[in-house]
């Protein structure tokens, strides 16, 4: 009995097409705008709609509190006019006025003050709130920016796979001219080699979206983008210590602390409504039947009004504005213990994308040395494909798991600095 062994011939068409389709890839990178990742914050910063909307915000804040202070200023107003009357008897009569008034009020029981402190507390809140919009702006360029990197890392990790992919294919299709080897074993590295082509397609899709995303975050949408990153090792002290951190320069914590300063203020401008209210005006005009002959005359007197009885809605108002900040204390305090749990929470993430990158990083050398000797092995003759297979599989899931690892540690450094309300 005769066993007839077909020859499969090894194709390289459809690789150089792979090639060339790479290198052109490269190239449009080349030509199209680099990004660091200081340069997309700035120009986040300056360009996000977000942070555009939260600076209007403060403009809007800082106009309330000039209205606030024009209370401190006398009312000055001038008024001019004529009058033209006639009797049942025909007697027609015309009269000129002119004059100018000014009104100031003295005191209203603490109540203008108490108003502009709360307009210039507002735009302090409006600037916290821009500050913590930034921070928010900051870690979603942050995270789109580690994205696009791993993108790019996954795609020159497929680049190495397919290229091992393929140089295994030729050494088994070799093997099988020569009886070595079967064709299920073939069709199967075949298929792999397929899966790996199509990984690359769809991680060049998921690369464009990402784009997209990073240039929608600094308003540079359709522009092509490639980043540069440098890696700095990056340390962070005591837990303890970050905690109290966070506690001071959150935003959102300063923003609680000055709505308490709106509410205790809120209370003193309920109590105004007890004291009296004082104001000082005078004016003078000029009157006459003809316009020729004018009169003047002249005024200045102040004015005291004292609430007698009001049905006790001032009593109710200074009830509901003391209970209004007993729930500001308590909000303010819930906050606290949030911002806390949220710091101890990112502070343990950190610590895990560390080791779990040192881990990773342990895998990886072991399961190329794993794969290098298997191959070594193939080659001689002394193992067989299913192994070769297997170790060239966990050599690329650990290849992966290491580009995720290093994803996930940026990640998680970024998401602490801005639990810590660090803003860079």
């Amino acid at each position: 009995m005769t066993t007839v062994t077909k020859k499969i011939e090894i194709p390289n068409i459809r690789w150089q097409k792979f090639l060339l389709g790479f290198n052109l890839f490269c190239f449009s990178l080349l030509i199209a705008q680099t990004l660091t990742l200081d340069s997309c914050i700035a120009l986040a910063k300056k360009n996000n709609l977000k942070l555009l909307e939260a600076g209007l915000a403060i403009a809007k804040a800082r106009a309330d509190l000039t209205e606030a202070n024009a209370s401190y200023y006398p009312t000055v107003g001038l008024s001019s006019g004529y009058r033209y009357s006639s009797d049942f008897t025909n007697s027609k009569t015309g009269s000129f006025s002119t004059g100018i008034s000014a009104q100031y009020p003295v005191y209203k029981g603490g109540a203008i003050r108490a108003s502009t402190k709360i307009a210039a507390i507002r735009v302090k809140i409006a600037e916290e709130n821009f500050r913590q919009t930034e921070q928010e702006v900051i870690l979603a360029v942050k995270q789109a920016f580690f994205k696009i990197w791993q993108i790019q890392e996954q795609i020159s990790l497929i680049k190495n796979i397919l290229n091992r992919r393929q140089e295994n294919l030729t050494l088994l299709k070799l093997n099988y001219n020569v009886g070595r080897e079967n064709e299920p074993n073939v069709k199967q590295a075949e298929a792999a080699l397929k899966e790996t082509e199509y990984q690359y397609q769809k991680l060049m899709q998921e690369l464009s979206l990402a784009k997209l995303k990073l240039g929608q975050l600094i308003n540079q949408p359709g522009e092509e983008i490639v980043i540069q990153y440098d890696d700095k090792k990056v340390e962070f002290p005591a837990l303890d210590s970050l905690i109290q951190e966070a506690l001071w320069h959150r935003p959102e914590i300063i923003s609680q602390k000055a709505n308490s300063e709106i509410f205790k203020a809120q209370v003193n401008l309920a109590k105004s409504n007890y004291f009296p209210v004082i104001s000082i005006s005078s004016s003078y005009g000029l009157q006459a039947d003809k316009f020729f002959e004018p009169k003047s005359n002249w005024s200045a007197g102040v004015s005291l009004t004292l609430p007698l009885i009001d049905g006790f809605a001032t009593k109710a108002k200074v009830n509901a504005a003391n209970i209004a900040l007993k729930q500001q204390e308590l909000n303010l305090q819930d906050l606290t213990n949030t911002v806390g749990q949220e710091v101890r929470q990112a502070y343990a993430d950190w610590q895990l994308a560390m080791k779990n990158l040192e881990v990773t990083n342990k895998i990886l050398e072991a399961a190329r040395v794993a794969y290098q000797l298997t191959k070594l092995q193939y080659e001689q003759g002394r193992t067989s494909y299913f192994f070769l297979q297997q170790k060239e599989s966990e050599l690329t899931q650990a290849e992966n798991n290491c580009v995720n690892a290093q994803y996930n540690r940026r990640l998680a450094i970024a998401t602490l600095e801005k639990v810590l309300g660090r803003s860079n």
